[in-house]
C-alpha cells in the first residue's frame, strides 16, 4: 500500500474487510489508534515504514 497525495495535508485510516474460512471482519490499518497522515507539502522530509526496525524512518 502507498499513499500519494500531490494537493493536499490528509489525515486518514484504513478500513480492510475480509472474510476466510473461519469467519470474516474488519481490520483498521491506522497509527496507533491515531490516523495516518500524508502530505503534499514540499521540502519536508519523506518517511516510510521500516519492517526490519519495526517503526516510520526517514
Amino acid at each position: 500500500m502507498e499513499a500519494v497525495t500531490t494537493g493536499c495535508d490528509c489525515d486518514w485510516s484504513l478500513d480492510l474487510r475480509w472474510t476466510g474460512p473461519s469467519g470474516s471482519g474488519t481490520l483498521r490499518i491506522d497509527d496507533g489508534g491515531r490516523p495516518l497522515r500524508t502530505s503534499a507539502a514540499t521540502g519536508r522530509p519523506v518517511y516510510g515504514y521500516a519492517l526490519e526496525q519495526g517503526r516510520w524512518a526517514r
